[in-house]
């Protein structure tokens, strides 16, 4: 069962490698789009799941457990805010979502923050638990605050919320090929640890970069018309 599961993990987290880059080059709303967008959120949910058995039936393990939850939630909000464009759309799903993605994130902080209390030193691990408890919690908040609104600024905010979540979703999915590689191959490399903060590094920024480019282009666009 172990082997299947792990097989299985394996397995779809080259899909979702695969058909998580296709959305970004292709048309936007096309049909290669929608459908490989598909085929990411449900490979993403597939490694959340066996992430989630092989965690706690085979070797328990905290801070992946809280990496599967927030990997897993930036694909879902990105999913989601497709059927809410509106404010007032969400449901209790969304709530829900949000809410364990929020306890995640603080736990995070909780731990790292027993640590230093213990008078462990800033160590990378630490440094791993602020950085991802900032990350997972945040994005719960921003959807939080979302949920709490009549109305929005912008009129295309689903359309950068999609394109920054379902981005973040697949940083989650390289940085977690490159640790494991990182694990496989570099694990007597001394910045080692670094295999968890550079597909971010490199990946928040572009997609920052990315979302501004459509964002000009459709202020173009607009005064055209």
């Amino acid at each position: 069962m172990h082997d299947i599961i792990r097989y299985s993990h394996v397995a779809l987290g080259a899909i979702c490698l695969v058909s998580g880059f296709i959305p970004m080059v292709v048309k936007k709303g096309g049909k290669i789009h929608n459908q490989s967008g598909i085929i990411f959120f449900w490979s993403m949910f597939g490694i959340f799941i066996t992430a989630l058995l092989l965690i706690t039936f085979f070797r328990f393990n905290f801070f992946l457990l809280v990496i599967g939850v927030f990997s897993f939630y930036n694909c879902f909000t990105g999913y989601r805010v497709l059927k809410r464009k509106k404010p007032g759309q969400q449901t209790w799903i969304d709530w829900t979502g949000a809410i364990i993605t929020l306890i995640a994130g603080l736990s995070f902080w909780a731990t790292a923050i027993y640590y230093l209390s213990q008078g462990v030193g800033l160590t990378s691990y630490i440094i791993l638990l602020i950085l991802f408890g900032f990350f997972t919690s945040g994005i719960a908040i921003t959807d939080i605050r979302i949920f709490r609104k009549n109305d929005m600024d912008e009129k295309l905010w689903w359309f950068y919320h999609h394109m920054g979540t379902m981005g973040g979703a697949y940083i989650a999915a390289i940085t977690a090929f490159s640790v494991q590689m990182s694990a496989t191959y570099l694990s007597h490399f001394e910045y080692s640890w670094l295999s968890w903060l550079l597909p971010a590094a490199i990946g928040v920024p572009g997609f920052s970069y990315w979302r501004k480019t459509y964002r000009k282009k459709f202020e173009l666009r607009k005064k055209a018309t």
